[in-house]
């Protein structure tokens, strides 16, 4: 690297005009995705070996990069088949773009090299100049060699010179990019006349016999799946902290050292009484709650309990519990309300307040000034996280013990009360009510219900937070729900269909009688009143006010403007009859704003064509041999 940095660096360089220069390299990591037999050969291409060591790198590299863009993504679509085929596939395509390169003579000098090098941001100091030390602490960091880095780079701004070298003749005219950019920009609105399917709703009779028909002929509509009883035992820091001792100095200590987790806003601990009055409500009721409230006012200063009278007299809905609201900042009540309890001192009780809700006493119980939470305040929360750190630690080891325990054969209530773990029992579970409640994959879920009865998962399942081993207790097999219990639901689900039916039959009639120059006149003046005009829209087929119907934006795209569509839409809870009322072109000003853009992304477009259809023919001639299939299942 030192000599080629050396060289001179204001050579014309290396064009990196598509980013594609080392997309994954920047991932690397240690080793871990494969077992087993370790053949050093993969795959030939044109009897050149692909290296299984190559391809185990490039396969971990990539599955990293997904997860750094996705980190949500599932781990079983990173280890399948098709996924790892995939990445094979990228590296034999790679190796025949290099081997292409060679034999048309292209090639990289050191300079180009070191350019292409330079221009990497990973490498860039505060001043966007290249660092040698970032260089090198890369390298240092992926336990990557030089040479191997410099090699990898290299070969990828070859690939990067046979693609502009084959997509040379890719020249996109002016004039085609306006036909793209004039066609994507364009838009029309519609006239529409909306024939809703709930017209019809209400006159639906649904016999007996098809609702009877209809649950006969859909059972699987029907069927509640089955499901599992399950015994388990979580290994989760929340689950094993019961287990875990705390001291009044660990306490104090973490107190101490978190002080600024532990602020505070200003808060109240507050009753109220209401008397409930609407806030539109006419002034003599106004009036009338008023005066109630009032008389309650006179008993709470009179010395009477406020929260016997909240009981008594309140008609919100904590009138059972005294009026008590418990505690509240700012922000969490309605502005009067607000206004009025924190101009309150302890044990003070305001003045009748009005708000939307009706009129309010309120009385103030205690009071936390802004600013640190006292350790008692706190002291059982911190305690709770202490617990669960030190349970944290304890996970690996009680989960392998629970392990070797099942394995030598004993059940897990048993194993239960050998590690000091409680275990739970769930309700009739699905795979779904699994996986929501532990956080686990649906594929793990599956894996639990399909557990022959007494039997426990060989493996611990990964949840949300640590583990869980599970035994299966008892099986539930799918049911049909009775047809007394989906009577009504079927019953609407029919007359809606037919609803939506008729819905469709009298839209293709208006339709029709606008398409006769006999009767078309006359059926516009029927529906006129009730024609709309939608907001302009484009070919992507969302339709302001309509939403996403890409056959209709299709369709009207196609129809000369002043003319009726060919068909009815469906639309939700009904259909539409429609025409173009305006097309509208793109301006001129648009297209000087956006023709770079646009003749760029046409040549992108036409170069990726060219490219591809360049390397199928290279795969077309190539003799390309899989010896390893078992890696990649």
């Amino acid at each position: 690297m030192m000599d080629i940095l050396r060289q001179n660096a204001q050579s014309w360089g290396i064009k990196i005009a598509f980013g594609i220069i080392i997309a994954v390299f920047i991932f690397a990591f240690g080793a871990g995705g494969f077992n087993g037999n370790t053949d050093p050969v993969i795959a030939y291409v044109n009897d050149q070996p692909v290296p299984t060591q190559e391809f185990m790198q490039v396969y971990r590299e990539t599955a990293e990069a997904l997860r750094a863009q996705n980190p949500t993504i599932d781990s079983d679509q990173l280890q399948a088949p098709e996924f790892k085929k995939a990445v094979l596939e990228q590296l034999v395509s790679k190796k025949l773009l290099e081997a292409e390169a060679l034999k048309l003579g292209l090639s990289v000098s050191n300079s180009e090299l070191s350019y292409g090098i330079r221009q990497i941001p990973a490498f860039a100091d505060q001043d966007g100049k290249f660092d040698m030390n970032l260089y090198q602490a890369f390298l240092q960091s992926r336990q990557m060699s030089a040479a191997t880095f410099e090699n990898d780079m290299r070969n990828s701004a070859l690939i990067q010179k046979l693609q502009e070298y084959v997509t040379l003749p890719v020249k996109p005219t002016e004039a085609e990019a306006r036909a793209l950019f004039d066609s994507a920009s364009e838009k029309v609105q519609i006239d529409y006349y909306y024939v809703s399917g709930a017209d019809f709703v209400k006159n639906m009779k649904i016999s007996d016999k098809e609702i009877e028909d209809f649950y006969k002929a859909n059972p699987d509509k029907f069927t509640i799946p089955g499901r599992a009883i399950v015994k388990y035992i979580a290994f989760t820091p929340e689950e094993l902290s019961i287990n875990e001792t705390v001291t009044p100095e660990e306490i104090n200590a973490y107190y101490a050292a978190n002080k600024e987790s532990f602020q505070q806003e200003e808060q109240l601990k507050a009753r109220h009484i209401l008397i409930a009055v609407d806030e539109n409500a006419a002034e003599k009721d106004v009036a009338a709650a008023e005066k109630k409230i009032k008389k309650v006012l006179a008993k709470a200063k009179s010395g009477q309990d406020f929260g016997k009278l909240a009981k008594k007299y309140s008609e919100g809905p904590s009138s059972s519990k005294g009026g008590e609201l418990g505690w509240f900042g700012h922000g969490a009540m309605v502005k009067p309300f607000e206004d009025a309890a924190f101009a309150l001192k302890k044990g003070e009780v305001s003045k009748p307040v009005r708000t939307r809700f009706g009129w309010h006493l309120i009385k103030i119980d205690d009071v936390r000034e802004a600013g640190q939470k006292k350790l008692d305040q706190v002291k059982d929360e911190i305690s709770s996280m202490i617990a669960q750190e030190k349970a944290a630690d304890s996970i690996t080891d009680k989960l392998d013990h629970a392990i070797d325990l099942l394995a030598s054969g004993l059940k897990l209530d048993k194993v239960s009360e050998e590690i000091g773990v409680a275990f739970k029992k769930s309700e009739q579970a699905t795979v779904q009510n699994l996986s929501r409640a532990f956080g686990m994959t649906e594929s793990a879920a599956q894996t639990i219900i399909a557990l022959p009865k007494g039997s426990a998962t060989e493996m611990p399942v990964a949840i949300d937070g640590g583990y869980i081993l599970v035994e299966k207790e008892e099986d539930v097999p799918p049911t049909l729900s009775p047809l007394k219990d989906q009577k009504q639901d079927i019953e609407s689900f029919l007359s809606q269909q037919k609803a939506m039916q008729l819905a469709r039959v009298k839209a293709m009639a208006i339709r029709a009688k606008l398409a006769d120059q006999k009767t078309a006149a006359k059926e516009l003046k029927s529906i006129k009143k009730d024609l709309k005009t939608s907001e302009p829209f484009g070919r992507d087929g969302f339709v302001p006010g309509l939403g996403m119907n890409p056959k209709l934006a299709q369709a009207a795209f196609a129809t000369k403007q002043d003319q009726w569509m060919s068909d009815v839409f469906e639309l939700p809870g009904g259909f539409i009859v429609a025409r173009v009322d305006d097309r509208i072109p793109p301006k001129e000003e648009a297209w000087e704003t956006q023709k770079e853009m646009v003749m760029n992304a046409l040549f992108q477009q036409r170069a990726n064509e060219v490219f591809n259809a360049f390397l199928a023919e290279l795969r077309s001639k190539a003799q390309v041999e899989y010896v390893r299939k078992d890696l990649l299942n």
